[in-house]
């Protein structure tokens, strides 16, 4: 009996350590550049985190964008949509990147100008510079700094994964966690909301 009891407890400590261990959060994370930022934000959908330092005298926002779960053929966005969230889709301003074999991750900007959008390569409303990702053990970063307006202190977000077919981006799921990955977040402060309904 003592042997099943302590059998018992090896294993629940053994689970415990590796449900901790897994569970990821936005602030016990290292970046592998060692690159630090001042906020970050646990996503509520679709395993993804957001990382940024703002300058308001400047409206410089540096962020990182991670989405954990990725396979070598999905591809991630993230975006700021200048002016409403329903709906969030059409009009936002966004970073896209994928996997491509045997070399860095594709990333690039994409104006959205519809439902029928194909993320096609175009300039944004916004400049972004320094705008790079990275692509390890299913992981994909997005890594930028935008130039927003100095009064601009709270964004529209809205993150987003999906297929890739042919080395193309393909329509996303309209699943729930899809359709919900949506919020506002104020940059100063920190505070954000998610806003469910039709993306």
């Amino acid at each position: 009996m003592a042997e099943i009891v302590q059998l018992v407890v090896i294993v629940s400590v053994l689970a415990s350590l590796f449900i901790s261990s897994s569970a990821q959060t936005c602030k016990n994370y290292t970046f592998a550049s060692s690159k630090v930022f001042t906020n970050c934000t646990d996503l509520p959908y679709l395993n993804s985190f957001f990382h940024w330092t703002y300058d308001r005298s400047s409206g410089k926002l540096d962020m990182a964008y991670r989405h954990t779960g990725v396979s070598a053929s999905t591809w991630v966005a993230w975006a700021i949509n200048p002016t409403t969230l329903s709906p969030a889709m059409p009009g936002a301003q966004s970073l896209v990147a994928y996997p491509q074999s045997g070399s860095a991750p594709k990333v690039y900007t994409s104006p959205i100008q519809g439902y029928s959008t194909q993320l096609a390569e175009g300039n944004l409303q916004y400049e972004v510079t320094n705008l790079t990702a990275s692509y390890e053990n299913n992981e994909m970063i997005i890594f930028g700094t935008w130039s927003l307006p100095t009064n601009m202190t709270s964004i529209n977000q809205l993150w987003q994964d999906g297929p890739l077919s042919g080395g193309s981006p393909q329509v996303h799921s309209t699943g729930n966690p899809n359709i919900n990955s949506k919020g506002t977040l104020d940059v100063l402060s920190g505070q954000s909301a998610t806003s469910a309904g039709r993306e």
